[in-house]
């Protein structure tokens, strides 16, 4: 392997260890939060404890941020791979609503049974209970199928 392949690998390794650690991609959106943010406030920010351990993770994060006037900031590559940690964030997110559409579905259901049966009981108008509150319901639970649909 040539001298470019071996750096390339070696950047690789350390990206990848940077970004292994849950601290250092704290670190990493705070300061992709904030912009330009201080030791202590890094510090108070993620709840490190002790001064040596963020020193530690700061320098382990050195292709992603740089020091300037006392204050941290992103390099290019610090804002791509915050970019990145955003997006994984939203994806998990948006991963988790989808799970629980059926759980959404069954309760929307449920609810609206509810509603109808409690029209029932409490004699509301035959119109109003037989056509109205069906007719919503529904509408509702297909309207939560189509926004959970790809």
């Amino acid at each position: 392997m040539d001298t470019q392949g071996k750096e390339n690998v070696s950047l690789e390794q350390s990206i990848f260890k940077a970004l292994d650690h849950q601290n250092r991609r704290d670190v990493l959106r705070v300061i992709g939060e904030r912009k330009s943010i201080t030791f202590t406030e890094i510090m108070n920010s993620i709840k490190i404890q002790d001064s040596p351990t963020l020193s530690y993770h700061l320098r382990s994060l050195a292709p992603f941020i740089e020091q300037h006037d006392g204050k941290y900031r992103l390099t290019r590559l610090g804002k791509s791979a915050y970019n990145l940690l955003t997006m994984a964030t939203s994806y998990s997110k948006e991963a988790q609503v989808f799970q629980r559409k059926s759980s959404v579905i069954i309760g929307t259901t449920f609810m609206w049974v509810c509603a109808i049966a409690a029209a029932m009981v409490i004699n509301a108008d035959t119109f109003y209970y037989s056509i109205i509150l069906p007719v919503l319901s529904g509408t509702s639970i297909w309207l939560i199928n189509w926004l959970y649909e790809d």
